[in-house]
């Protein structure tokens, strides 16, 4: 019974550790007011009225990730907001010691030096599969950047209501594109990544609200 009684406490003591140890996981940065302070890699922006603005917990290469509250789904026959792209804008940062020319490169070129190329990826949803329209050179709070402007063509499939098929259902095939910019930057050592995108049909109404949240942006001295 006393062994019992041991291998429980113990069993308590690690349980109650875990438990504190997942409640003091930190957070990016801090999020006051729909303004979001990244005191680690030295930033700040903030997000619009509309927007929803939330800081996922360390470690993580995506530091601030903020979506449009009051989206419109998508108008394409048999579209819903299960296939709508909410309009999004996700910031990653990294420390690297390549040129900007060079994490460019690795990850939308053929360069390989990027070590985490892969999990960069995985967060920019919207390079893989893209086709470049337009690279443009810009300036990000006096901070030389490159614009990429893409394009992602998708197939879906949903419901569209109109069709009454006792056979064959309503299922139809959506055949659209995701568009959207990514923007690289790099003051010091750390580089920063700005993915804007959403449906094709929203990018234009949209574009302006994309716009307004990168022109907050402020580096922290």
């Amino acid at each position: 019974m006393k062994k019992l009684v041991v291998i429980l406490m113990a069993f308590a003591l690690v349980l109650a550790a875990a438990t504190g140890s997942l409640a003091k996981a930190k957070k990016t940065g801090e999020v006051e007011k729909n303004v979001y302070t990244d005191s680690k890699f030295g930033f700040q922006i903030t997000g619009l009225k509309n927007w929803k603005v939330k800081a996922p917990k360390e470690p993580s290469l995506v530091r601030v990730a903020m979506t449009q509250r009051n989206f419109k789904v998508s108008t394409i026959p048999g579209a819903d907001k299960h296939t709508t792209s909410i309009p999004t804008v996700i910031i990653l940062a990294d420390t690297t010691s390549l040129t900007l020319e060079q994490f460019e490169e690795s990850l939308i070129g053929r360069g390989k030096l990027l070590q985490n190329k892969e999990e960069f990826m995985l967060k920019l949803d919207l390079l893989p599969n893209s086709e470049t329209l337009e690279v443009h050179d810009v300036t990000i709070d006096s901070m030389p950047a490159r614009d990429y402007t893409l394009k992602q063509p998708y197939k879906k499939t949903g419901e569209d209501p109109r069709i009454r098929d006792p056979i064959y259902g309503s299922e139809v095939i959506i055949k659209d594109f995701v568009a959207g910019h990514v923007l690289f930057f790099k003051k010091g050592k750390t580089i920063y990544v700005v993915q804007s995108s959403c449906e094709r049909e929203f990018f234009y109404p949209v574009i302006s609200e994309f716009q307004k949240i990168l022109a907050s942006w402020k580096s922290l001295e």
